[in-house]
């Protein structure tokens, strides 16, 4: 409860995050110097260091801390899209984005898909850099916590009431190319800090990046997609993933877990592009 409520709870992830990514690139500096300052500050000194780094780290930090002041009613519940009120307009109707809304129970994002997210996720995935997995892990984690406890009509129990963490796999062809699987990585830390069981259910086939395909040629490669290989019937699954782009990919995987008899499946992911 305690970290639930803390003042600018995602400050030392995401701080983190960002100085890793920046080294990376060999650009830490001044920026380092304040991400150290975090582990000293509190009060109002710590209000005024958010304030300096926000210009370094960007938008994210603001979406978090929307959450934690009680504004996770915002987002759209099925696909996590800002400013949706209780759904957005595309999840309210039927439409181009009624998969995700039939598939998902409901649906998080610790912020929007804006710098430093995009930097980090990059060095994480292309650069091999694992050190990000906790860090990335811890964000998920303080995410769902505090979605809870702020809107427990919207979010109650998404961390809490779940039965298994089920994370979204990367192919056969990405793991060889990185050399580790990215959601794995991130969902064990996750399911220790959670305290929930970490369930490795599925396999994803096919190949290719997905980044620069459009919605309709995204959802077309889901399609089948996935394979669901543990026992999930009657469980209550929270879904990770790193970033939602259109919601294909969170979409079919929920999809395949229900078919595989789930209870429900919420979804949870870094970033959501908007």
């Amino acid at each position: 409860r305690d970290r639930a409520t803390r003042p600018y709870p995602f400050l030392p992830a995401m701080a983190a995050c960002a100085l890793l990514a920046a080294q990376v690139h060999g650009e830490t500096g001044e920026l380092a110097l304040k991400v150290h300052e975090l582990g000293t500050t509190v009060g109002q000194q710590r209000a005024r260091l958010f304030v300096d780094l926000e210009p370094a780290l960007g938008k994210p930090l603001l979406s978090c801390i929307d959450v934690v002041n009680g504004k996770a009613d915002d987002s759209c519940t099925r696909c996590s899209a800002p400013f949706g009120d209780l759904l957005c307009t595309e999840c309210s109707v039927e439409g181009t984005s009624s998969a995700m809304t039939e598939a998902l129970d409901r649906c998080l994002a610790c912020a929007v898909y804006a710098h430093p997210l995009p930097r980090i996720i990059k060095a994480y995935k292309d650069a091999g850099e694992r050190r990000l997995a906790p860090y990335l892990a811890e964000l998920l984690y303080d995410t769902a916590l505090h979605a809870q406890v702020v809107a427990p009509d919207r979010y109650g129990g998404v961390l809490s009431g779940a039965d298994a963490v089920v994370f979204v796999p990367a192919t056969a062809a990405a793991f060889r190319r990185r050399g580790f699987d990215h959601m794995e990585a991130i969902a064990r830390p996750f399911c220790e800090l959670s305290g929930v069981p970490l369930l490795d259910a599925l396999v994803k086939y096919g190949h290719g990046d997905q980044r620069e395909l459009g919605r309709e040629e995204r959802r077309e490669r889901a399609r089948g997609m996935y394979e669901t290989v543990e026992d999930v019937q009657g469980k209550r699954l929270l879904l990770i993933d790193d970033v939602i782009t259109t919601g294909a990919t969170m979409a079919a995987a929920s999809a395949e877990l229900k078919r595989a008899g789930a209870a429900a499946v919420d979804g949870l992911a870094i970033a959501r592009v908007w």
